[in-house]
């Protein structure tokens, strides 16, 4: 690996094990990777965005069960299931019926209508959409296009810019210095980016953030028509891929560790609630669970129960399981992520409130080292297993 780190604390948050090894590489070069340099989360991302807007749909009355085309401004509907509503609760739990275009993601100078509408330039031929056989509601496939919608339904109801607003509700109060796709990250944070990186039969290979500008500059996808077109052009509600809710979160082991923190402790943060409990219970409580009998989602992958934008390990043994933390796993929530070499997890227990965070780098996309006891890669399941025989 590139570089690994990893942090745990007890359940009354007393430090109990952080270590980081390896080399932190940007196009400039390499350093020593170290518990404070920002990198790109991946899925943690969606975990996080999800307190958010739970937070604006309780304090506006938005009801999770209701039609989302009425939300986002166009309707929205499988091609094969016209007459069955997508709604908020199936795409915080990824039982929607969408599933990442060939097209994915939809860049910038585009529209989030144009992919998810007959017509659409980047309508794929219904390729957004999962088989016949997979009703929405009824069927999980894990797909980043879920949070696409659910950002762009928090735009369209705050008339605010994804980024913006998860700065202003979630990490600013936090003192935190992490953004979506940079945004309003500090020049001294970004001068310590991490990159992702692979190796492909030769030395290690940038992925993403291998060179990071500073403020205003943002990592966004660009259309080949938008190229000079500036992101101040933007009317929020128009396509929520545009600051990548799904996996684009840039922070630091630190910053996971922070809001590992706040997730154990019912949302509280130095005396003042920065995520309402009611919230964390929607996330925490199990919506869908794999059954092998009776097939209701997608068997592959480290997902085996999931709530509302939050995993909800079942605790299933063995090596396709989920058991990442021994017998007690159900007893745990959170995320993983996987992306751009970058292999991430940050989870809490609800019963004891011990936190556990994680970092891989340099992971290859296929043929990686499996794990002896979980659907974990192996030095996943190392980082987690230092963790808990510390905590």
């Amino acid at each position: 690996m590139a570089s690994a780190g990893v942090i745990a604390r007890h359940g009354g948050g007393q430090l109990a094990l952080r270590l980081a090894a390896g080399r932190a590489y940007s196009a400039a070069g390499s350093r020593p990777f170290d518990v404070n340099q920002p990198f790109r989360v991946a899925s943690v991302s969606k975990m996080i965005a999800t307190t958010v807007f739970l937070d604006q749909a309780l304090k506006t009355g938005l009801d999770l069960d209701t039609d989302a085309s009425a939300l986002l401004g166009f309707r929205l509907r499988h091609p094969d299931w016209p007459d069955v509503a997508i709604t908020p609760r199936m795409l915080l739990g990824h039982t929607s019926g969408l599933r990442n275009g060939p097209s994915y993601p939809v860049p910038f100078g585009h529209t989030l209508a144009e992919a998810l509408t007959p017509g659409g330039r980047q309508y794929d031929a219904g390729g957004w959409f999962g088989p016949a056989a997979h009703r929405p509601g009824a069927w999980f496939a894990y797909a980043d296009v879920n949070f696409a919608v659910l950002a762009q339904i928090l735009e369209r109801r705050t008339g605010e810019r994804f980024d913006r607003r998860m700065q202003y509700v979630l990490f600013q109060p936090l003192g935190l210095d992490i953004g979506y796709n940079w945004s309003g990250v500090s020049d001294t944070r970004r001068a310590r980016a991490a990159a992702g990186v692979r190796r492909f039969d030769g030395p290690w290979t940038v992925q993403v953030d291998g060179d990071v500008r500073p403020n205003p500059w943002l990592s966004v996808a660009r259309a080949s028509d938008a190229a000079d077109l500036s992101l101040d052009t933007y009317v929020p509600g128009q396509n929520g891929f545009l600051f990548s809710p799904q996996g684009g979160l840039r922070l630091s082991l630190a910053d996971m560790d922070r809001l590992a923190r706040v997730m154990a402790a019912r949302g509280h943060w130095r005396g003042r609630q920065v995520i309402p409990g009611a919230v964390l219970d929607l996330m925490q409580t199990r919506a869908w669970t794999l059954d092998r009998s009776r097939p209701n989602g997608e068997p592959e992958g480290v997902f085996k129960s999931y709530g509302l934008g939050c995993e909800t390990p079942a605790g299933l043994p063995g090596p396709a399981g989920d058991a990442f933390f021994g017998a007690g796993s159900p007893d745990w929530r959170g995320h993983s992520g996987d992306a751009y070499g970058w292999m991430t997890g940050l989870y809490w227990n609800i019963r004891d409130g011990r936190t556990l965070v994680w970092a891989v780098n340099g992971m290859p996309e296929t043929g990686r080292p499996p794990a002896r006891r979980s659907c974990l890669t192996a030095p996943e399941e190392a980082l987690v297993d230092l963790a808990m025989a510390a905590i």
